[in-house]
């Protein structure tokens, strides 16, 4: 098999040109190296990743869109925006911004809101076009097998390098989040964690999330005495950038082909 050949199983509606593009732009990596051409062999087991470094901002849109093909569309938000509320909601969203979009160059295609991010965190989100992607999506979102990678700055730093936060999480009445150790209440809640840069005060760490549940990482890393710098809800000392939450990295089994396809973000 040659590169060209899982490409076009991976993005069945790209053309030949836009694929050639991609690998002149050092954009597709075969098992962490950039490919050189189309025709490069490959084996079945060596991974081919897409790297997202060339976005796509649509005229109407506040967001850039990072990809997308026939069954799925996937977006930078940015902080300060909703993804979804509720009906009628007089605020932009996310929502709202990709159903004008897909009504004006995709006619037929089913917007499906298939995850969400805090209003004031940013980075990558999924969309689905089809019904058929929308179930495929909502059924790897339910069994966790989404890889989510975040970027998160937090003060002070954790003592370790790296470490697993597991609880159970439980809503209260006003919407902020907490752990309870009832373990018939609330859901189980797993986060991961390694430190990408330590500072006097403070340290980048990309978080990893096991499981997806309403501001698990802010409620995890703040109960863990490292808020998150700008999370004013969760105890995070105040920043004139706001929260500083970004979800860098999606990764999914596309709805059509199966193939593993992924969307890092600088």
């Amino acid at each position: 098999m040659i590169l060209f050949d899982r490409l076009r199983k991976d993005f069945p509606t790209a053309k030949r040109q836009t694929l050639k593009r991609m690998v002149q732009d050092r954009r597709v990596l075969i098992n962490d190296i950039p490919a050189t051409k189309l025709t490069q062999p490959i084996q079945p087991k060596d991974r081919v990743d897409i790297i997202a470094t060339k976005k796509s901002l649509k005229p109407g849109l506040p967001f850039p869109i990072i990809y997308e093909d026939a069954d799925v569309l996937v977006i930078e938000k940015p902080a300060g925006l909703l993804t979804s509320t509720v009906p009628r909601e007089p605020r932009p969203t996310v929502i709202a911004a990709v159903t004008q979009y897909l009504q004006a160059t995709s006619p037929a295609a089913h917007v499906g809101l298939i995850h969400r991010l805090d209003r004031d965190a940013s980075g990558l989100l999924v969309f689905s076009k089809t019904s058929a992607a929308y179930a495929s999506l909502k059924k790897q979102f339910f069994h966790h097998t989404v890889t989510r990678i975040y970027h998160a700055t937090v003060s002070p730093a954790p003592k370790k390098d790296s470490a697993r936060i597991e609880s159970r999480l439980i809503e209260r009445a006003d919407g902020t989040v907490h752990s309870t150790r009832d373990a018939t209440k609330g859901q189980r809640a797993v986060t991961d964690f390694k430190i990408l840069k330590r500072e006097k005060d403070s340290a980048e760490l990309k978080v990893t999330l096991q499981t997806g549940r309403k501001h698990q990482i802010r409620v995890h890393l703040s109960e863990s005495g490292t808020p998150i710098l700008g999370d004013a809800i969760y105890g995070g000392k105040s920043h004139k950038d706001g929260l500083h939450l970004r979800a860098a990295e999606l990764a999914f089994d596309h709805p059509r082909t199966g193939k593993r396809i992924s969307f890092p973000i600088k």
